[in-house]
């Protein structure tokens, strides 16, 4: 391939991805100045919620600022692949699969300080100091770890490390998204608040009766892909858990931090325990 084409081919993104920037900072100067609460206070929706049989602890009121960020999917988890030891491994839709040939052996009070202590091994995981363990996340069967943008964690696979568990509580398994050059694409904006949010998703209809709001954290989440270059935006996760039947299985809703608009379920949308 000649400098030429390389030279068109970055151009090209480069349009692409300002094109979508600019269609989404239209839609949010929009979506900003539309009230969703149609006259109600936040106070009074969040009577009706209760209304509704639905708990919510404490909701800051307070908006923030946070970025459009980037973050490239590049060939870095394959060429340091070879460095790994005890692992069989392979490549699929640029994210690292391994299974260990022995099991790892974890604590029984502190599994995670096992998994701390081994994550600057580079023959352990690749780049594991960038990444920091979301209790939120992880369940009895599977550790999940997060790559962090501006100081907020990464909800999307491809910005994680899963560590599968067996019923011994070894490590057997594990599947790494790698995300590099993590970088914001326009000045900051500001977000909704944390209550906001709650009151957004129970207007959209998301929140059920006889739940309850178990956490709610902002994070980053995949958007777009442009060629091997993820967009990621600030987004509120909010966690939900049926009060009735014993149920103890969270369903994680989205909501776009800048817009407040839903994000509908897809690959970032996860059921937890």
């Amino acid at each position: 391939m000649n400098f030429k084409r390389i030279e068109l081919i970055f151009l090209g993104t480069f349009i692409a991805l300002n094109l979508f920037l600019l269609g989404m900072f239209i839609q949010n100067q929009n979506l900003q100045t539309e009230k969703v609460a149609q006259g109600n206070s936040n106070s009074t929706i969040l009577k009706e919620i209760s209304n509704d049989q639905i708990k919510v602890g404490h909701l800051s009121n307070k908006s923030g600022f946070s970025y459009y960020a980037s973050g490239s999917q590049d060939d870095l988890l394959k060429t340091q692949a070879n460095q790994l030891e005890n692992q069989t491994v392979r490549m699929s839709k640029k994210k690292l699969k391994s299974e260990f040939k022995t099991p790892i052996e974890l604590e029984d009070n502190d599994p995670v300080k096992t998994i701390n202590n081994k994550l600057s091994d580079p023959e352990f995981v690749s780049f594991g100091n960038e990444y920091k363990y979301n209790s939120e996340l992880s369940t009895d069967n599977e550790l999940i770890y997060t790559q962090t943008a501006f100081g907020y964690p990464i909800y999307s696979s491809s910005g994680q490390i899963r560590f599968d568990l067996n019923s011994k509580r070894n490590i057997v398994s594990y599947t790494q998204g790698h995300l590099d050059n993590i970088a914001s694409l326009r000045e900051r904006s500001e977000t909704i608040s944390q209550q906001q949010a709650v009151i957004l998703l129970y207007q959209y209809n998301q929140i059920p009766n006889n739940t309850k709001i178990s956490w709610v954290k902002l994070g980053y989440t995949k958007y777009i892909t442009v060629d091997n270059n993820q967009v990621l935006i600030p987004t509120w996760q909010v966690a939900i858990r049926s009060q009735v039947g014993g149920n103890n299985n969270y369903v994680v809703k989205r909501i776009n931090a800048f817009s407040g608009s839903l994000i509908k379920e897809n690959e970032n949308n996860t059921s937890l325990k």
